[in-house]
């Protein structure tokens, strides 16, 4: 889990991004509605950690994502 705050704001486009980790877990990670390489719009933070967004998907910790290029402050 993430130990420092979260960078990301809703609004803000950000990339999917996973480590390895969470690759290795998570063999088929387009059923969760997010795909890896792709831009999504944070539409709410949750516990200050989750990202949830406009397709529906989320859950996932904001470290696992990076700002969409562009988008970066």
């Amino acid at each position: 889990m993430a130990t420092h705050a979260c960078p990301f704001r809703v609004g803000d486009r950000v990339v999917f991004s996973p480590s390895e980790r969470t690759l290795g877990l998570y063999q088929d990670i387009d059923r969760f509605g997010i795909k890896v390489g792709e831009q999504y719009t944070v539409m709410e933070i949750r516990d200050g950690t989750y990202l949830y967004f406009e397709n529906g998907a989320g859950g996932w910790p904001w470290n696992e994502f990076q700002a969409a290029p562009g988008h970066e402050d």
